[in-house]
């Protein structure tokens, strides 16, 4: 019994571990477009450099402090952000949960309508560009670490947060 059971265990760690190994900035790309696509803001996050996430992180913690002590001025900026959100929601929601809302405001043109896919790697950190026939260029900065590719920046990114 105990060898079967390390052979699964064995059979799951390689598959992990090519899983892994064979992504690649383009499959990172796609994985980004999809969680804002199903406005997975748990996904989202966990596709962001460990950096990235703790700014947004930080910044939505001080939003929530804002709410407590000028619930005003943080429903002005809430208002103005054009999702939909509330002091009250903030509340009761986690990071996760606002940037599932936030995500909800973001448009995408049809993945069918990407005409190009380029990388360009540099040692640990790549560029990676998607193009649509509409003309539409989303370009994304990834980093490697913690055996995938993270996202460190994109203009898009810096609009929404």
């Amino acid at each position: 019994m105990d060898i079967r059971r390390n052979s699964i265990i064995t059979l799951l760690t390689i598959i992990t571990i090519s899983s892994v190994a064979s992504s690649t900035p383009i499959d990172s790309t796609w994985d980004l477009l999809y969680a804002v696509e199903n406005r997975d803001g748990e996904r989202f996050l966990d596709l962001l450099s460990e950096s990235v996430r703790i700014q947004i992180e930080s910044s939505y913690q001080s939003l929530q402090d804002l709410a407590v002590e000028n619930p005003n001025l943080a429903e002005t900026l809430l208002r103005e952000s054009g999702s939909g959100i509330t002091t009250w929601d903030l509340e009761w929601m986690y990071v996760e949960d606002f940037i599932s809302r936030m995500l909800e405001g973001v448009y995408l043109s049809p993945f069918d309508d990407i005409i190009s896919e380029e990388a360009s790697l540099n040692g640990r950190n790549a560029d990676v560009l998607f193009t649509w026939n509409s003309g539409y260029s989303l370009s994304i900065q990834f980093t490697w670490e913690e055996s995938s590719w993270k996202v460190t920046g994109s203009p898009v990114l810096e609009q929404l947060f």
